[in-house]
């Protein structure tokens, strides 16, 4: 039975090649994916320690709890400090409802106070995607330069 299951595991991508189809691996936000921080909060680079709602893996819009790796001095966060999220860059693809496909060139994110009621920092700095507008956090859409 072992042996069987094996050999249709390698028999289903190469029928794939034969017939031109291209087997996709989707990339997403999964824990200890390191991120990096597109505010103004102090952070610099986060890593994710955890999905709230319970919802893996990230996507887009979706918001994340995560620990601070390295930080500025001064900031309003510092290093090892337990902060939540929303993800608003992300470099694997990720497909819209109208067949459209985006992507970034980094995984980015945006600090969110614990509840989630808003950004720490005051400046969203880079293009955020538009799936931002959708969800409830329509504040760090309105504060980015840019919506992709």
């Amino acid at each position: 039975m072992l042996g069987s299951l094996s050999r249709l595991a390698r028999a289903v991508p190469a029928a794939a090649r034969q017939l031109g189809v291209e087997a996709r691996r989707h990339m997403s936000i999964h824990k200890m994916t390191r991120l990096r921080v597109a505010c103004n909060s102090g952070a610099k680079e986060i890593q994710c320690i955890g999905h709230v709602r319970n919802v893996a893996p990230g996507m887009l819009g979706g918001a994340i709890r995560a620990v601070v790796k390295s930080a500025k001095h001064g900031g309003r966060v510092s290093k090892k400090d337990i902060v939540a999220a929303v993800i608003v860059r992300m470099k694997g693809r990720h497909m819209r409802a109208d067949g459209t496909e985006v992507r970034f060139q980094e995984n980015a994110a945006v600090l969110m106070k614990r509840d989630l009621s808003g950004p720490i920092g005051t400046r969203v700095i880079g293009p955020v995607a538009r799936e931002l507008r959708a969800g409830k956090f329509m504040k760090i859409a309105m504060m980015a330069s840019r919506s992709v």
